[in-house]
C-alpha cells in the first residue's frame, strides 16, 4: 500500500525574497555610498592641501601638473578614460602649458594614456602603459588644440646657467622589468637638457641624464610610490662666478649626491659633486618617456613641478612635505 508523507516546505515565500532582495540593497547601496564619501573626502582633502601648499608662494615656478583639482583636465573623466590634455596649474605663469599625447602616440584602445581615478593614495593619476611602439607618452604644448612642442627653459638664475630644481610623484607598475621606463625629459635626450629613468643598460638603476652625461644611483626605482627630487645648481663658464655644477637626487626627502657622475649612496648617503654641464632643453618636454617613443613608462605618475632654480634648503622640505602628506609617502 502506498503511503505519501506530507513534507512542511521551507521555502521563502515571494514577499520574503522581495524583502531580503531589498535589505541586501540597502546594505550593498550603503556601502557604495560610503566608499564615494570616502574617496570624495579624500579628494578634497588632497584639493585642499594642494590649494595651501608652499608651491604657488616659492619664485620661479616654471611647470606644475597635479591631478587631483577640477582643474587639473579640461573636463571631468570617468575611470579608466583617455587622457588627451593635462593642464598646468603654474599660478605664476603668463600663459598656461599643457601636456597633450605626443606625436605619433595612440589616443585609444588598451595602449593609451588613461585617467585612474584611484591611483597614488586612492587620488587620481595618470596611467602609462609603458609600450614604446604606440607608446603612451605625453609632450608638453603651448596649444591645447594643436600639440606645438615646449621645453621647460631653465634660465632664471643670475647666471644663466640652467639652474633647475624638478619634483616628480611616481609609481612603478610591478609588473615593468627588464626596460627602461622614463618619468620625465625635458630637452632632447642624450644632447641637451635632463631627465630622469630606469636604465636597463646600467642594471636598471635610478638615472639622471643632464646633457650627454649619465649620472647612476646604486639602486633601481621601486615599485613603491615614491618623490623624487633633483636639483642642479647650473654651470655658465663665461660668467665671472660660473657654478658649482652640483647635482643632488633626493628620494622622500633622503638625498644622496651625484659624485663623479656616480651616485655612490642611496637615501641619506652623500659625497661629492659633479662634474656635469647642463646645455639648454631643446625641441620637447616628454611625461612618460625619453622621445616621443622611447623609455616609455609603465605605471602612475600623479604630478611634476619643476622650479627654474635651486630651492633653499627649506623650499625643498616644505614642498617634499606638502607631497609626503598628499600622498601618504613617508618622508626620510
Amino acid at each position: 500500500m502506498n503511503k505519501r508523507k506530507s513534507k512542511t516546505s521551507t521555502a521563502f515565500s515571494l514577499i520574503e525574497l522581495s524583502i531580503v532582495i531589498l535589505i541586501v540593497g540597502i546594505i550593498v547601496a550603503g556601502i557604495t555610498q560610503g566608499s564615494r564619501l570616502v574617496r570624495n573626502s579624500k579628494l578634497k582633502s588632497a584639493q585642499n592641501l594642494t590649494a595651501s601648499s608652499p608651491v604657488a608662494g616659492i619664485r620661479s615656478v616654471s611647470l606644475w601638473l597635479e591631478s587631483t583639482q577640477d582643474t587639473s583636465f579640461p573636463e571631468s573623466l570617468d575611470d579608466e578614460a583617455s587622457l588627451l590634455q593635462w593642464n598646468d596649474s603654474n599660478p605664476q605663469a603668463p600663459s598656461k602649458l599643457f601636456a597633450v599625447p605626443a606625436a605619433g602616440v595612440t589616443t585609444s584602445g588598451s595602449t593609451a594614456i588613461k585617467y585612474d581615478s584611484d591611483g597614488i593614495n586612492g587620488l587620481p593619476s595618470i596611467k602609462f602603459n609603458g609600450t614604446n611602439t604606440t607608446a603612451g607618452i605625453l609632450s608638453l604644448s603651448t596649444s591645447s588644440t594643436t600639440l606645438t612642442p615646449s621645453p621647460i627653459a631653465t634660465t632664471a638664475d643670475p647666471n644663466n646657467a640652467n639652474a633647475f630644481t624638478a619634483f616628480m610623484v611616481y609609481k612603478l607598475d610591478e609588473s615593468a622589468s627588464g626596460a627602461d621606463y622614463t618619468v620625465l625629459y625635458n630637452g632632447t635626450a642624450a644632447s641637451d637638457g635632463w631627465g630622469y629613468f630606469r636604465d636597463s643598460a646600467v642594471a636598471n638603476k635610478r638615472t639622471i641624464q643632464i646633457g650627454t652625461t649619465k649620472a647612476l644611483a646604486t639602486t633601481s626605482i621601486l615599485t613603491n610610490p615614491e618623490i623624487a627630487t633633483i636639483t642642479y645648481s647650473g654651470y655658465n663658464a663665461s660668467s665671472s662666478n660660473p657654478g658649482t655644477k652640483t647635482t643632488y637626487l633626493y628620494i622622500n626627502g633622503g638625498f644622496v649626491t651625484i659624485a663623479d657622475n656616480t651616485i655612490s649612496g642611496n637615501n641619506g648617503q652623500r659625497t661629492g659633486a659633479s662634474a656635469t654641464t647642463v646645455v639648454a632643453p631643446t625641441a620637447n618636454l616628454f611625461i612618460g618617456g625619453t622621445t616621443s617613443a622611447t623609455k616609455a613608462w609603465k605605471g602612475l605618475i600623479s604630478e611634476i613641478i619643476i622650479f627654474d632654480v635651486v630651492l633653499k634648503n627649506q623650499d625643498l622640505k616644505d614642498v617634499a612635505s606638502y607631497l609626503g602628506k598628499k600622498y601618504s609617502i613617508p618622508l626620510q
